[in-house]
């Protein structure tokens, strides 16, 4: 009887170690893959546009251009579907807040407001009509000239002044300056007929040829006499 019980507890207790056995296996954890097994990480495709081009207006932005915007502001999980819909300049002008959110699953408002009022400040600059950037590039593009015009300016100086006297002696001769018209009062005089000049267009006396020769006769006597008088004095 007694070895019949030690012979079943000996059953029993094999029979626990084999049940024991599996969960243990099961409760192992399973090694985690190793750096080495991970997959790597796509790499970024490079965008074939430049901070510099952003300065210009967003009508020539490119796909590119677009999603370097999109990742100056931050929002680098975004470029990959704007550039799966091949968004540009002229396309991203017609955003709004509702379409960030339906299109594009742009959930949190202030996510929104920050795209949508960059995009705001961008148009702007363009029809701000003082761009600086357009006018600098305007004078860079000038300034070979002005600096051709200067050169030769200094070098032909009296050439250059004789050519304006001949240009403006040309002129006035072309169009000559109308003669002075003077002002007519009501009682039928001007003002060159008063005043200092009130002798001028009045009439005069006639005088015979009798007048006229003896007029002469006196004024040729009174030389006369004016030079006899300078040689006494002398």
């Amino acid at each position: 009887m007694i070895r019949t019980l030690a012979v079943l507890l000996l059953l029993s207790a094999n029979v626990a170690l084999a049940d024991s056995e599996p969960a243990a296996a099961e409760a192992e954890p399973v090694p985690e893959p190793t750096a080495a097994e991970e997959p790597a990480a796509a790499e970024p495709v490079p965008l074939d546009c430049t901070t510099g081009e952003l300065l210009e207006r967003i009508d020539s932005w490119s796909v590119d251009c677009v999603a370097l915007w999109l990742q100056n502001l931050g929002f680098d999980e975004l470029k990959a579907a704007f550039m799966g819909n091949k968004i540009d300049g002229p396309t991203l002008k017609t955003f709004t807040m509702e379409k960030l959110e339906t299109d594009y699953g742009v959930s949190d408002e202030q996510k929104r407001k920050t795209i949508y009022y960059n995009l705001k400040d961008a148009l702007r600059k363009d029809n701000y009509s003082g761009n600086l950037n357009h006018y600098w590039q305007m004078l860079m593009w000038l300034l070979p000239f002005v600096a051709i015009y200067y050169y030769f300016s200094l070098k032909y100086e009296k050439q250059i002044a004789k050519m304006q006297k001949k240009y403006k002696k040309w002129q006035d001769a072309k169009n000559p300056p109308k003669p002075y018209e003077p002002q007519t009062f009501s009682d039928g005089t001007n003002e060159w007929t008063t005043g200092l000049n009130s002798d001028v267009g009045g009439s005069r006396e006639k005088l015979t040829k009798k007048e006229k020769i003896a007029k002469k006769e006196a004024k040729k006597e009174a030389k006369k006499e004016a030079a006899k008088e300078e040689k006494k004095t002398n």
